[in-house]
């Protein structure tokens, strides 16, 4: 599967499920809402979940997009980068992109929602994706 053959279903569904590899190889999975964000599948996560120390310490996630619906998904594979929580307006801003695209609008003022950011102190990680796969048509 292409990226761009994936595109429609990652932009327009936002359930997904993050899998991440524990230390002793098993796998550790979590749902989140996702995004795609710098042409890469995005999440926000609280600081401290095993799922930010996984991927702290492998530099990879999986995670698949699901169109409930329908059953429709999509997996992206690849390395994963974490930018953790900094009180800045920069990093405030991609947060804020990332629930824009989720189709999340913060409801409130942009300090509100730099309030709600500081006191949750949401890192965004990103997937880049090297492995597509998934289910797009029905009967696949």
């Amino acid at each position: 599967m292409e990226w761009k053959e994936a595109l429609p279903l990652l932009q327009e569904n936002h359930t997904g499920v993050a899998s991440s590899v524990t230390p002793n190889g098993r796998a550790q999975s979590t749902i989140v809402s996702t995004a795609v964000l710098d042409g890469k599948l995005g999440f926000a996560s609280r600081p401290h979940t095993v799922k930010l120390k996984n991927i702290e310490r492998t530099g990879r996630a999986t995670v698949t997009v699901i169109k409930l619906d329908t059953r429709r998904y999509v997996t992206v594979e690849g390395p994963a980068s974490i930018e953790p929580w900094q009180d800045t307006p920069a990093h405030i801003k991609r947060l804020k992109d990332l629930y824009v695209a989720m189709g999340r609008v913060p409801k409130g003022t942009d300090e509100e929602f730099a309030r709600q950011m500081r006191e949750e102190e949401r890192s965004l990680v990103l997937v880049t994706p090297e492995r597509l796969y998934g289910s797009l048509r029905s009967g696949a």
